[in-house]
Order: C-alpha cells, then sequence, then structure tokens
C-alpha cells in the first residue's frame, strides 16, 4: 500500500490537496466532501477506511474555495465542476471501475463529473444528497443513504427518489438523522455511525463483485 499527496492549481489562488492510497485494484475510489464537511470527519472517514480495508484504492478531493478559506459563491460553481471533473480525469486514468463517495455538495459534483467522463463502469455512493442532485441520481447504479429529517433534501425528492429504487438502486434511510446523519442522542448517533459502516462494507463488497455497474 503506498499514501500519495499532490498538489494542484486553482482558480481560488491556491493550491488543492489531492492524497491518494493505491495498493494495486482496478477500482478507483474518489471521495467528494461536502462543502463545510471534509474526508476526515466521520461519515466520509469511515466510508475511506472501508474502501480501502476492501482493498480499493483511493482519491480524496479538497476543493479550491475549501484551501483558500472563502464561500463558494453561486457563479462559481460551473468553475468548480470543470476543476473537479478535470482533475478526476487526470487520477483516474488506468482504473476499470471508478466509484464516487460523495456528501452534500460533493453529491452535485459527482453526478457532473460521472456524466462527462468515459469510464467502463461507474458506481455512486451518494450520502446526503441535495434536491438539485436528484435528476443525477435517477442516472446513476450504487446506493443513497440519507436521514429523514435532513431539510436539504425535501420530502418531494425523497419520494421521486423511491419511486426510482431498483437491483441497480438502493436506498437507505437513517431515522430521525439530520444532514451530517447525527441526531441529538450521542449514543444513537454513534449507533448510526456503526450502521453507516455496515453498509460502507456491503457496498464496496458488492463494488468489488460488480453488481453495480
Amino acid at each position: 500500500m503506498e499514501h500519495h499527496t499532490f498538489y494542484e492549481e486553482s482558480y481560488w489562488g491556491t493550491d488543492v490537496r489531492i492524497r491518494q492510497t493505491t495498493q494495486g485494484s482496478d477500482t478507483l475510489v474518489i471521495f467528494l466532501p461536502g462543502q463545510n464537511y471534509s474526508c476526515e470527519l466521520p461519515v466520509l472517514h469511515y466510508a475511506v477506511q472501508s474502501a480501502i480495508e476492501q482493498g480499493l484504492d483511493v482519491l480524496l478531493m479538497e476543493y479550491g474555495f475549501q484551501s483558500a478559506r472563502v464561500a463558494l459563491e453561486r457563479e462559481q460553481r460551473s468553475i468548480l465542476e470543470e476543476e473537479v471533473l478535470e482533475t478526476v480525469q487526470h487520477y483516474s486514468e488506468g482504473y476499470d471501475k471508478l466509484v464516487f463517495v460523495s456528501k452534500s455538495l460533493g453529491t452535485l459534483l459527482a453526478g457532473y463529473a460521472s456524466q462527462h467522463i468515459e469510464a467502463q463502469h461507474i458506481s455512486h455512493l451518494f450520502l446526503t444528497p441535495l434536491d438539485g442532485t436528484l435528476d443525477y441520481i435517477v442516472r446513476s447504479s450504487g446506493l443513497v443513504i440519507y436521514g429523514t429529517k435532513d431539510s436539504l433534501f425535501s420530502e418531494e425528492s425523497r419520494a421521486k427518489l423511491e419511486a426510482y429504487a431498483s437491483t441497480q438502486l438502493d436506498i437507505i434511510k437513517i431515522a430521525d438523522a439530520g444532514h451530517g446523519l447525527e441526531v441529538t442522542d450521542v449514543k444513537k448517533s454513534v449507533a448510526h455511525l456503526s450502521q453507516l459502516a455496515g453498509a460502507y462494507t456491503n457496498f464496496f463488497d458488492t463494488i468489488k463483485n460488480s453488481a453495480y455497474s
């Protein structure tokens, strides 16, 4: 297993840090964090560790506006989409399978990138998606996880999502959880993390067995 750190220029005038762990896999798992939720925080951290435990290569992304410590303006999102796409294209060369693991803002970026990249097999793990992600989700295969009290994923979007559930798209609802998949009770939040860890293991095991494609 090898760990690499790379730095790429961004529109925001700072370099972004790209971290990659390789262990000879034909599958690259690309992690796209939330606007204020890094890959070090629990929901994504345990997903990263699960992918590595399953023997998959991983790529952890950072965004230019995060590195610059500034807010993302609405009109800058298209710039961010293109930067993410270019980075994914560069680091995914030579892989047979791509898996996008994304949270919140990252789900929009994962959807955009997957629609504009050429790869044999692309799967998704959408974590706490936004309403705007729904159009990407219904054209994807993989897994969606959201909290039933997430104010950023409306009841209308949830209802539409349920209608698209299939053998290629699984859905897990975390009871009473908000956008961070947390609840006010600490013990229940820890139990939810345990539930997530199990879901991650099953998801990446399914990826290895090529059930999602």
